[in-house]
């Protein structure tokens, strides 16, 4: 992974209302300058606010918008990596403008008041996607953005970014151990990808998907998941999204073979956020009960009268649910009241 601009390697005081122009410089610059090393650490000015970064995923430049909080009494913070919904994270789709959609400033605001840093991580325009609509929901298109296997690797970038920032006082920005997920539909498929624990993987497992009846396997696109990190991320909220990742994990996670055939099992507590009326909902709720039955760290909230998108829906299950996000968050994190 490599991450830009870092000459200098220093990313300096950036206001909201500047965004747009730092994100026009970031990307009409052909001085692409790779960091020399996996270690090497990020510096940003003790005033910054907002900036964005970029990740080299494989050969894709992937944005991530990074908030920092200010007025907060710890030296170094938790974080959050946010990973889209199929609509993208931008407002009106539209990357150049460094403006995300209002779901992402909603959760930014409710970072902000709990001294989280947030890092949204942009899995589509970087590789020329606009929406996961048409062509991009199936295979092979869908192989560019898959949620089981691509995805993750943006999160894992995000994750090491965020262990490499620091002030100019050579303080950490990020505690390391304190840094989460959270996901929408697709991008919620994507955490429980990113959790995946890969040291249960059985040695004669082969990684395929199946769509539309037809099986693809490593000669026609699909790859096996990243190694866990070393330090991998505290944990993650999965917000409707889909279980069942195209039988990648193995056998349907609702059928008579579940235990022994879905071989999914996660290295960190994840929090399920699901409407009772969501049309993704069953796969999860039967994902939760095999997990859950394998004991796997797994905690599940259902919402009557919603469906799938809820969160933006700005209704009384909207904030509920946020707010048992936001307590779940100071658990696994360590935020103290």
């Amino acid at each position: 992974m490599y991450i830009f601009p870092n000459k200098p390697k220093i990313l300096n005081l950036l206001f909201y209302s500047t965004l747009s122009m730092f994100v026009f410089s970031c990307s009409k610059d052909d001085n692409s300058f790779p960091s020399s090393g996996e270690e090497e650490a990020i510096i940003l000015m003790a005033n910054t606010t907002d900036t964005i970064v970029y990740a080299m995923v494989d050969k894709s430049k992937i944005p991530i918008y990074l908030s920092i909080p200010k007025g907060c009494n710890s030296e170094s913070l938790p974080a959050v990596v946010v990973l889209h919904g199929s609509d993208g994270m931008w407002t009106n789709h539209d990357p150049k403008s460094g403006t995300m959609s209002g779901q992402n400033n909603e959760w930014r605001e409710l970072f902000d008041e709990n001294c989280i840093v947030g890092a949204y991580v942009d899995s589509y325009s970087g590789r020329g996607v606009t929406t996961r609509t048409g062509k991009w929901t199936t295979a092979p298109d869908n192989f560019k953005i898959s949620s089981q296997f691509i995805r993750p690797k943006d999160a894992n970038a995000a994750l090491s970014l965020l262990k490499r920032l620091h002030f100019s006082n050579g303080k950490s920005v990020v505690r390391s151990k304190d840094i989460a997920l959270l996901g929408f539909s697709d991008g919620a498929s994507a955490v429980a990808a990113t959790l995946y624990n890969t040291a249960t993987t059985p040695k004669d497992w082969t990684w395929s998907q199946v769509f539309d009846g037809k099986e693809y396997n490593a000669a026609t696109g699909v790859l096996p998941p990243d190694p866990k990190p070393m330090e991998g991320f505290a944990g993650g909220v999965f917000y409707y999204g889909g279980s069942g990742g195209y039988d990648y994990w193995g056998a349907n996670v609702c059928g008579i073979n579940a235990m022994e055939g879905n071989i999914y099992r996660t290295y960190a507590p994840i929090l399920y956020q699901i409407p009772e009326d969501g049309y993704l909902t069953e796969g999860t709720l039967c994902m939760y009960k095999v997990l859950k039955e394998k004991g796997d760290p797994v905690e599940f909230n259902l919402y009557k009268g919603v469906g799938h998108g809820f969160d933006f829906d700005h209704v009384q299950q909207s904030y509920e649910a946020r707010a048992k996000a936001m307590n779940w968050y100071r658990k696994v994190l360590h935020i103290n009241p």
